[in-house]
Parts: C-alpha cells; sequence; structure tokens
C-alpha cells in the first residue's frame, strides 16, 4: 500500500513538473490573468449546471432508447432486428458532431421544433441508445442459465424473478458502464456548442473571445471538465470493485 502510494505521489509530482513547464515557457505569461474572467463567474456556473442537466437527461432517456433497441434485437420479428440493426450501423458510422448537426437541421428544423436544447438531448438519447443497448445485452448475459432454471424450480412468478433476483443482478453489472456513458456525454455535449445551445462550452468560449482571453479561457474549459469527469471515473472504478467482490 505503501508503495503504491509513493509511486502515485511521484506519477503526480510528473504532471506537476510538467504544467510548471509548460508554465514557465508560455510565451505570454506576464500577461496571464484568470481574475479577469471573475466576473463572469455566474452566468459560466450557469452554464455548468446546464451542462450536468443535458448530460443526465440524456443519460435518463438513453436507457428508455437502449431499452427499446434492446427489445428490438430480442425480437422473435426479423423485421424488428433489422429495424435496430440498421440503427446501430447509422450510429456506429457517424460521428457525434455530425449525428447532432443532422438532427437539428435535416429533422427538427423542417418539423418545426425550434428549441435546441429540447433537440440537443434528443440527440444525445438516440445516439447513445445502441451504447446502453449493448450495456442491458451485456447484463443480460451476465445472469447464468441455471438461475433461470432455478427461478421455475422454485415457482417464483415473472415479477418476482426480475424483482428479486434478475434486477438487483443486472443493476451491479450496468452501474460502471452507466457512469463511463454519463462521462462520454458530458464530454460530449460541448458538440452541442454548433446547433448553439448554451452549454459550458459555448458560453466560456463567448466569453473569451469577447474579453480576449483565449488561454485562461481554455485552462477554465480544461479544469471544468475535468472537475465533472475524474470524481465519475473514481466512482466507476470503486464500483467495479464492490461488485467483484
Amino acid at each position: 500500500m505503501i508503495k503504491k502510494s509513493i509511486h502515485f505521489l511521484l506519477a503526480l509530482a510528473l504532471y506537476g513538473l510538467l504544467v510548471f513547464f509548460i508554465a514557465y515557457s508560455y510565451p505570454g505569461k506576464e500577461n496571464f490573468d484568470m481574475t479577469r474572467l471573475w466576473p463572469a463567474g455566474p452566468e459560466i456556473f450557469q452554464s455548468w449546471l446546464l451542462t450536468l442537466y443535458i448530460s443526465l437527461a440524456s443519460l435518463f432517456f438513453s436507457m428508455f432508447t437502449g431499452f427499446v433497441l434492446y427489445l428490438a434485437s430480442v425480437s422473435k420479428l426479423p423485421f424488428f432486428r433489422y429495424v435496430g440493426r440498421i440503427f446501430d450501423e447509422i450510429v456506429f458510422g457517424s460521428p457525434l458532431i455530425v449525428f447532432i448537426i443532422a438532427m437539428y437541421y435535416f429533422i427538427a428544423i423542417p418539423m418545426g421544433i425550434n428549441n435546441r436544447l429540447n433537440v440537443g438531448i434528443l440527440a444525445f438519447s438516440l445516439y447513445m441508445a445502441p451504447y446502453m443497448k449493448s450495456v442491458l445485452l451485456g447484463a443480460m448475459e451476465s445472469i447464468d442459465a441455471n438461475q433461470y432454471q432455478a427461478i421455475q424450480v422454485l415457482g417464483f412468478s415473472k415479477s418476482q424473478a426480475y424483482r428479486y433476483i434478475i434486477i438487483p443482478q443486472i443493476l451491479k453489472v450496468i452501474f460502471p458502464p452507466l457512469i463511463g456513458n454519463l462521462t462520454f456525454i458530458i464530454k460530449g455535449s460541448s458538440l452541442l456548442s454548433v446547433i448553439g445551445v448554451k452549454e459550458l462550452y459555448f458560453q466560456i468560449d463567448r466569453i473569451q473571445a469577447n474579453l480576449l482571453l483565449y488561454v485562461e479561457g481554455y485552462l477554465l474549459m480544461f479544469v471544468t471538465y475535468l472537475l465533472m469527469t475524474i470524481p465519475l471515473v473514481a466512482l466507476s472504478r470503486w464500483i467495479e470493485k464492490k461488485v467483484s467482490v
């Protein structure tokens, strides 16, 4: 344990030296001033909260769309399986930014939907659906076939089987990948700026352009996204350790 702590501190020291070297080598360090961003603090904080809202809402709705895709993938009707498979290929073959643009300009606007925020959440909910479906498939496959036989022998009803046996085991398996998906959505939410959603990236980019504080703005952007994603990564690893015990 002590050796691990020493190696961890050495790794932190290495990154600290790297940051110091970059800061020392930066040609405009004399003009570097983060305090000039403080007046825009409330505005940046609101956009940070909006980013969290977008990410959590997208994760929630992607669980629903992913479940629909899961049902299609296990359907006995080939039609539904093909519908799901084609949608999977569309998503896996499309960069997220292209998918967002297509959703807004080719679908939302022709249909008269002008709420950019809702369109952004919908785009994420659909884009993440195949990934969520894969999580559900993996969770269901993790349940041993013998357990289903035991359920029948014990005479459990379908609702009892899901409530007491299947769902508790599924939850243990899906939490780490769910957190991984949430981390992906948080990072990808910056792409919603292309359709004018005033999330964190959009607001900091606008503020730094107005104040001509590009280095300070990008540094703040870098730190604020890490403050959201690093705790989630740590939580995911902690859950994985608890589940594997």
